[in-house]
């Protein structure tokens, strides 16, 4: 299957980044997106430059908030009627570990990746069931659930993302019995915004933070192209492929690794024990 022609996919965090990225490649298939951003402007404006109404629709969406979620279910539902693909993409980092980043920054990126990320399939995936043709669902994870959560500036972030890869496995197999494809997304760095997530967080968590560009300087000089990576994962909902990992070889080194030291830890069982 090369061609997403008549199939409607909702994107959550589809302004810019990933979810952008996710966007454009299923519409060079002919597909139809809805982006659900909580920047509604950012969400309308990656729409037009999508195609407009008849391809492309841009919405307005707290994912932490599930009277938001539903809100723009129907907004979806109005407007191109059911959904065949669901990518559970948006999320939000701050940097430092968990033993040293305020409580508030860590509730907002839970409620965020984790609640958010509940929220948008309890939602969606009725919908994704109801559909004929393709049904699939994509979960954007990282490459750090592929190795040790590092030490360092990605703690936090990363523990988010080894509770998304939870919640996708869980999904995944639920949906598998119900004949729905799957895809578990975990790409390596990537050169897109997430550094400035605070720009749009929400009052509750702290209020909208504005990053200095220098913040940026990692991901725009050693960061991955997005639109490849996200290319690599639509080719992967096409061939039904449950997982895809765009990473450098660090990050399979890292694999590689923790495979071995869990592998190692293994103490079967015996009867005669």
């Amino acid at each position: 299957m090369s061609t997403l022609q008549d199939t409607t996919a909702v994107i959550t965090g589809g302004a810019d980044g990933i979810g952008l990225a996710l966007g454009r490649a299923i519409s060079r298939r002919g597909g139809r997106v809805a982006l659900l951003d909580i920047r509604d402007e950012a969400a309308i404006e990656a729409a037009e430059a999508l195609g407009g109404a008849s391809t492309a629709i841009g919405i307005g969406c707290d994912v932490a908030d599930g009277a938001a979620v539903a809100k723009a279910c129907d907004a979806v539902v109005k407007a191109f009627g059911s959904v065949n693909q669901l990518w559970v993409n948006a999320g939000v980092g701050v940097p430092g570990d968990l033993t040293a980043v305020e409580k508030q920054q860590i509730d907002w990126v839970y409620a965020v990746n984790v609640e958010g990320a509940i929220n948008t399939v309890r939602t969606f995936m009725p919908l994704v069931e109801a559909a004929e043709g393709l049904r699939h669902v994509g979960f954007t994870a990282s490459s750090n659930t592929l190795g040790r959560v590092p030490a360092g500036p990605f703690g936090t972030y990363a523990a988010s993302k080894w509770a998304l890869l939870g919640i996708a496995e869980a999904v995944a197999g639920s949906a598998e019995a119900k004949g729905i494809g799957s895809t578990i997304f975990c790409p390596g760095l990537l050169n897109t915004r997430i550094w400035d997530g605070g720009r749009a967080r929400q009052d509750r968590f702290g209020g909208a933070v504005q990053m200095p560009e220098a913040m940026g300087e990692l991901w725009r000089e050693t960061g991955m192209s997005v639109d490849w990576a996200a290319e690599e994962a639509i080719k992967a909902v096409l061939e039904g492929q449950p997982y895809v990992s765009p990473v450098d070889q660090h990050s399979v080194d890292d694999f590689e690794a923790r495979v071995s030291a869990v592998r190692a830890g293994f103490v079967v069982h015996s009867d005669q024990a």
